[in-house]
């Protein structure tokens, strides 16, 4: 067999994709990435840009960058959106685009929303064997090779939301890339479909304070993760979380809504894994961006 032990770490953490392992919370500012029907949730033209730097201080760990913006269209029961990221993982990079489609059934004066959200877009693989750290450097098996693949993309998602309450269930990417050992040559090969799930409420605990307590489930074959979440806000304006993730970390969450346009986010992973002595843990900052000229419910709403 041609592939080692660090190249199937390096693709099957690929086959995760950084993209969607952010923490759970990042879901109220980022949701496009998880689900297609989020797009037009915030009722006005909302932007994001995300970093994320996993596993600081382990070479070779994921970092991932991304952009996304949506917005409801004219007819108030269509919306669209737009996302882009770029993942690097060893001397693997996994980079794509999408364009997402909604379609909202719109209950209580639009207080209520049932959104159907379909996604389409492409994405590209590319793999550097030759830049692996190998014991044999003249191993004709890596130098010179190079994976790499473009390839359509479609995703899938039903979103439901009220003002104190949501429900997120999709399927964002239906081709995942993975290593496929068995082949003569190498090659890419389609992995098996992530599954997300999300839900939570709002429950107000006096004038200026909300809570919401949330659960986040991702699914794939006979594996999966779920994150506990509980956040506060405050005035509307600075917000502060926790998260649970099975066997993996415990998160800490702040976001600061600076004007009625820019909301900025940070949290920080603190690996309980055995992972823990190797890394420092993990770093995630995202910025949001809404055409909004004052504060109102969908600018300092939870999600």
């Amino acid at each position: 067999m041609r592939v080692t032990f660090c190249i199937l770490l390096i693709i099957k953490t690929i086959g995760v994709s950084a993209q969607y392992f952010h923490s759970a919370s990042n879901f109220y500012m980022n949701g496009q990435f998880h689900n297609p029907a989020y797009a037009g949730s915030r009722e006005v033209f909302s932007s994001t840009v995300m970093y994320r730097n996993q596993w600081t201080g382990l070479e070779g760990a994921p970092k991932t960058m991304n952009f996304s913006f949506h917005t409801p269209l004219k007819r108030l029961n269509i919306a669209s959106g737009f996302t882009a990221f770029n993942d690097q993982i060893g001397v693997s990079r996994l980079t794509g685009l999408a364009v997402n489609y909604v379609y909202r059934i719109r209950m209580k004066e639009g207080k209520r929303n049932l959104a159907f959200g379909l996604k389409t877009g492409l994405t590209n693989f590319k793999a550097d064997l030759s830049k692996l750290q190998l014991s044999n450097q003249q191993d004709d098996a890596f130098n010179g090779v190079i994976i790499n693949q473009t390839r359509f993309d479609v995703g899938f998602g039903i979103y439901y939301y009220a003002p104190h309450f949501f429900i997120s269930l999709s399927s964002p990417t239906i081709n995942r890339f993975g290593y496929n050992a068995y082949q003569t040559y190498d090659s890419i090969k389609t992995r098996a479909i992530t599954t997300y799930f999300t839900t939570g409420f709002v429950v107000s605990l006096g004038k200026d304070v909300e809570f919401m307590p949330s659960i986040y489930f991702k699914s794939i074959k006979n594996d999966g993760q779920i994150d506990l979440n509980f956040s506060f806000q405050i005035l509307k304006t600075l917000l502060i979380g926790v998260s649970l993730r099975s066997a993996e970390s415990l998160v800490m969450l702040i976001e600061y809504q600076i004007n009625p346009q820019f909301r900025l986010g940070f949290a920080h992973d603190f690996i309980t894994s055995p992972l823990q002595k190797v890394t420092m843990g993990t770093n995630e900052i995202t910025l949001r961006y809404e055409l909004v000229k004052k504060y109102h419910v969908y600018s300092t709403k939870f999600f």
